[in-house]
């Protein structure tokens, strides 16, 4: 049975959401942490959360707090702009005149950092010389 579970895709699609809507769910039809838990190991196994996951879930989402977003909330803090689509258009701009820019340059030229034009360069454009780390940063 384990087998049959580990291999089906459907338990690889349950996003964080997913999960505490079943949790909401099972509060509702008043189950405990530990047979909420219980059930979720039995579909996801090591994919599902800890116990005291699901107990903070239980908590956020019981009558005393009444949270009804399961929607994680906007991190604090300035928001990530580095990998921005304006970035990524700077960048490449400035590869289109010459493939073999160094990270240096292209920096100067864009006005960016060093280490903005590499995160562009290794996670967005998906530059294998600069995710295998040969770079001339």
């Amino acid at each position: 049975m384990a087998g049959i579970i580990e291999s089906s895709p459907a338990h690889q699609n349950f996003l964080r959401y997913d999960i505490r809507v079943t949790i909401k769910f099972s509060v509702i039809s008043g189950k405990d942490a530990s047979c909420i838990h219980k059930d979720l190991v039995t579909v996801l196994g090591e994919n599902a959360p800890s116990i005291q996951m699901v107990r903070k879930w239980i908590k956020a989402v019981s009558d005393s707090e009444g949270r009804d977003d399961m929607e994680d909330e906007p991190c604090p803090g300035r928001p990530v702009t580095a990998c921005g689509d304006g970035n990524i258009s700077k960048v490449l701009v400035s590869l289109s005149d010459d493939r073999r820019k160094t990270c240096e340059e292209i920096s100067t030229e864009t006005s960016m950092s060093r280490m903005s034009v590499f995160r562009v360069l290794a996670n967005k454009l998906n530059k294998k010389s600069f995710q295998n780390g040969f770079h001339i940063c």
